[in-house]
């Protein structure tokens, strides 16, 4: 997808399986209006805003302040003031997030689905789990967040009970051990 990265730029950048989408949910959401923009984004979703492109919530930016848009013309993300903020309801949440770090440019505008501490991480992060264990990375999720996860392929994962965590624990260890034991055996021969 078309993405803005953090000097400025435009690029494209990998959409990850850990992309978050539920259509049917319906949200409030803010609409952010500039002169030639606007983007619909739940409150707490992020945007690059300011002449520094600090990550912030959309419910924490102000008319007046720039948010950055996408100039694929020129290559770079441009600034361009909000002149409008409205409340709206709406159906359809999605959270894009990047293999790389990229800002995905929704309605022309730069976005971003977490703080930049956490997007710097992910860079790296993610296609190395991508790659090495998707599966058990949902696991994670599902036992470290109370909610319903609403994956980009249809999956829905839904939190974990400390009992469910536990057989899954215990079930990954036995699977490990017998793989281990099958690998011992294996290189003895």
């Amino acid at each position: 997808i078309l993405v803005g990265w953090a000097d400025g730029t435009l690029g494209f950048d990998v959409v990850s399986s850990f992309s978050l989408a539920d259509p049917s949910a319906k949200a409030s959401f803010l609409s952010l209006t500039t002169a030639t923009a606007t983007v619909t984004l739940t409150p707490t979703h992020k945007l690059p805003a300011g002449p520094a492109k600090a990550l912030k919530q959309a419910s924490e930016v102000a008319v007046g302040e720039t948010m950055w848009l996408a100039s694929p013309a020129v290559g770079t993300l441009v600034q361009e003031p909000i002149l409008g903020i409205a409340s709206v309801m709406a159906d359809g949440l999605h959270s894009p997030l990047t293999k790389h770090g990229g800002w995905p440019v929704v309605d022309g505008v730069a976005t971003s689905y977490n703080s930049a501490a956490v997007v710097a991480r992910n860079k790296y992060l993610v296609p190395i789990v991508e790659a090495v264990c998707p599966s058990l990375a949902r696991l994670v999720v599902a036992a470290t967040n109370p909610k319903a996860m609403h994956y980009i392929d249809g999956e829905v994962v839904e939190p974990l009970s400390w009992l469910e965590l536990a057989y899954a624990a215990v079930t990954l260890t036995a699977a490990r051990t017998a793989f281990g034991a099958r690998s011992s055996s294996h290189l003895r021969l």
